[in-house]
């Protein structure tokens, strides 16, 4: 049993998952131990520590090529380009996606309320390019959606569109597009919040804009951005 404990150490897994796996292993010894009177299991004490994956980020010509992908002149070709540019100029979560209504935007002074974790709400700026968009897929909706749905996003059924019809909407794109990394919605999140940092948005600001209620959880694209900073610094200072 150590050995298997040993082996499990050993393989490329992260951290988390190594010690989601020590845990089951963990639990069945418990088990064993109590059922088996007669022989019992030791396990040596081993720790791993808990690390701190970073996120996945596309680059901005990555994300306009997914963008300008759903270039008809359909339905759902409009709402799809839209739900893409809504999710990376919010920097939104795919719930706050799924919940925003057209009562939530405000063309006149260009802003977006996003309810998050919590029931929490918070203004978003809306983007010249994304103001374009959404007008040109509401003008979409009020032809197709006899309805009158009062989410955004909606299905071909004219239902509020799911999380999983998102994902599944991220992920074929991603392909069409010839990405090579594992693209999922939060992806768009990731990515936006890192050229913010990048472009020199300071990280008080990004934490109300992702709406984290801690600061230390935005504190993660700090360390992308200064692997950015690291990579620009090596290429081109005559000094590196």
């Amino acid at each position: 049993m150590n050995k298997l404990v040993k082996h499990i150490s050993s393989k490329p897994f992260s951290p988390n998952t190594k010690k989601r796996k020590l845990s089951v292993l963990k639990q069945f010894v418990k088990w064993h131990n109590i059922i088996e009177n007669t022989s019992s299991i030791i396990l040596e004490d081993l720790t791993i520590k808990s690390g701190q994956k970073l996120p996945e980020t596309l680059s901005i010509y990555q994300i306009e090529s997914m963008i300008d992908f759903h270039d008809k002149e359909t339905f759902i070709s409009k709402r799809n380009k839209t739900i893409i540019d809504f999710m990376y100029s919010t920097s939104c979560r795919v719930s706050e996606l799924c919940d925003v209504k057209i009562s939530d935007i405000d063309f006149d002074e260009d802003y977006i309320q996003l309810t998050g974790k919590g029931s929490k709400q918070r203004i978003v700026p809306i983007g010249s390019k994304l103001k374009l968009n959404l007008l040109d897929y509401l003008n979409s909706k009020l032809l197709n959606d006899s309805s009158n749905n009062p989410f955004l996003f909606i299905s071909k059924s004219n239902n509020r569109l799911e999380r999983t019809a998102i994902f599944r909407l991220i992920k074929l794109t991603a392909l069409n597009t010839f990405i090579d990394v594992n693209v999922h919605p939060h992806t768009l999140r990731h990515s936006s919040a890192t050229h913010m940092l990048e472009a020199g948005c300071d990280l008080r600001t990004l934490q109300e804009y992702l709406g984290h209620s801690s600061v230390s959880t935005t504190q993660i694209y700090t360390k992308l951005t200064k692997e950015f900073l690291n990579e620009v610094f090596n290429e081109s200072h005559p000094r590196a």
